[in-house]
Formats: C-alpha cells, sequence, structure tokens
C-alpha cells in the first residue's frame, strides 16, 4: 500500500516561506516523518490510521473533515517544516553531503538556520497545542482516540501538575483553578 500524506507540498508551500522551486519529491519524505513522528503522537494510533483510511478513500467528512481542516494540517505543515529545513541546508549528493548554492545566493549560517528551525518548531508547538487541546474537550467524538491496545500509540497526553491540566489556548475552568491554587 502507498504511503497515505494528509498534507501535499502545495499546501506547504502556500502557507510557510517555502520556495515554489522546491520539488514535492523532496519534501515528501519529511512530510511523511513528520506525520508519522509527531502527528501520531497527538492522535494517538488508532485515530492516526481512521484518518489515513478516511482520506485515502476521500470519505473524509463531519468532526473528522473538522479536526483535519482546522487542526492536523497546520500542525503537520509546520512540523514537516522542522524535519525539512536541516535538509535544505545540507544535501546528499553524488560526492556526498555538499551545501548547495544557486547563482546570486549565499549559503546561510549555521545560526540562521538553526533560528528558521526553532521559529518552524514554534509553530509546530503551537499549532499543535490547540489539536491536543481540542482533542481532549471532545474527544468523545472521535471514539479511536482513546481507543488505542496493545503495541498501538497511546496519545500524548497533556502536561497535568498534580491533578490539574495547563490548558496551552482559551482560559479553560482548570486554568482558572490553577491560578487559583498559585495564589493560596
Amino acid at each position: 500500500m502507498s504511503e497515505v500524506l494528509f498534507i501535499n507540498s502545495d499546501y506547504i508551500k502556500r502557507y510557510t516561506g517555502l520556495n515554489g522551486s522546491v520539488e514535492e519529491g523532496y519534501i515528501f519524505p519529511y512530510t511523511l516523518t513528520a506525520q508519522d513522528k509527531h502527528i501520531q503522537l497527538y492522535l494517538g494510533s488508532s485515530l492516526y490510521e481512521k484518518l489515513k483510511t478516511e482520506v485515502a478513500n476521500a470519505t473524509l467528512t463531519g468532526n473528522y473533515k473538522t479536526l483535519m481542516d482546522d487542526y492536523v494540517l497546520k500542525s503537520l505543515m509546520w512540523w514537516t517544516m522542522v524535519e525539512l529545513l536541516p535538509h535544505l541546508y545540507v544535501k546528499v549528493d553524488n560526492g556526498g553531503l555538499v551545501i548547495k548554492t544557486a547563482q546570486n545566493t549565499s549559503p546561510i549560517s549555521r545560526n540562521d538556520l538553526q533560528m528558521q528551525i526553532d521559529s518552524a518548531r514554534n509553530n509546530a508547538l503551537f499549532y499543535s497545542g490547540l489539536l491536543e487541546d481540542y482533542l481532549c474537550e471532545n474527544g468523545s467524538l472521535f471514539p479511536e482516540y482513546s481507543n488505542n491496545t496493545g503495541a498501538q500509540i497511546s496519545p500524548r497526553q497533556p502536561q497535568k501538575y498534580g491533578s490539574l491540566r495547563i490548558s496551552h489556548g482559551k482560559k479553560s475552568n482548570q486554568t482558572e483553578t490553577l491560578a487559583r491554587w498559585t495564589k493560596s
């Protein structure tokens, strides 16, 4: 079976600073890595596989479409950039590892590269936090979210302190409880 990606290179190029001349075939492996390595951790294996099946069969609708369109795609786009950026700097070529430059360009420093990766990672964490919050508040809409067994990956759980959940997004009752707890 061929790999099922939730996102394509056109989407990534449209919403990031990635140049349109970067070939789709070069972006593909890093999108797949980001999807498997990062997105699966937020969804858990069962929901991840459900979404892959729905995307492959073009049957994504309702709550699953909302989850994908409003949360998963943005998170995946930025995790793809985190995985891709180092490989745009250094490439594997016939002669080994090289830093390629085009006419009228100059390579950036490793510090500049790290700043770009850090920026992409910050965006990825922000959108992943929104995804995590949405799933925590709406997990009942997705039975697969809590239906992982055996060797399957269970969804990443939000940071908790004691019995309190630290919210990434909007103010929640739990966050308000934390605020009252820390003032005591």
